[in-house]
């Protein structure tokens, strides 16, 4: 009995965590994710410039793999509000390419302290993640929160 007990439990036990690790991702449109967290409670600096990701210079040599995205950041250049998303079929080279960015001068002048305190924060709690073929980029003062709603989106 203790025998049966034990592999029962062990097999129940492998079950869950084979389940509770498996993520899957939704296939949405990236304008769905885009309004779920461009407002002022998620994105306090406005105005905010509004991109297409294929449009945006540091995907140039990239954009073949970009099958939809948008960068949103602040309009006013002392402030560091960056939330890059794009949906791809090259994870990594998009990754590449927003790691390209963040040790290029201008995301490095934002960490160094240009526009104040919050700037070097923003920088230095910067967040590049990929769920799914989704890759996310987030450098503001409240990444996990701007990354929460993002996740809730794609998240099944």
């Amino acid at each position: 009995m203790k025998k049966f007990l034990a592999l029962f439990t062990l097999i129940f036990s492998l079950g869950l965590v084979g389940c509770s690790a498996k993520t899957e991702v939704k296939d949405v449109p990236v304008n769905d994710i885009k309004d779920a967290i461009n407002n002022e409670a998620t994105l306090p600096v406005q105005p905010v410039a509004d991109v297409d990701a294929k449009d945006f210079y540091i995907f140039e040599s990239v954009k073949d793999n970009i099958q939809e995205g948008f960068v949103l950041q602040s309009m006013m250049n002392v402030n560091l509000q960056d939330v890059f998303v794009v949906k791809t079929d090259n994870v990594e080279k998009i990754k590449s390419a927003i790691d390209e960015y963040k040790n290029g001068d201008s995301f490095k002048m934002f960490a160094d302290g240009y526009g104040g305190e919050n700037n070097i924060t923003a920088a230095a709690n910067s967040i590049l993640k990929n769920k799914g073929n989704y890759v996310y980029f987030i450098a503001t003062n409240n990444a996990a929160d701007v990354e929460s709603k993002i996740l809730k989106v794609i998240e099944k």
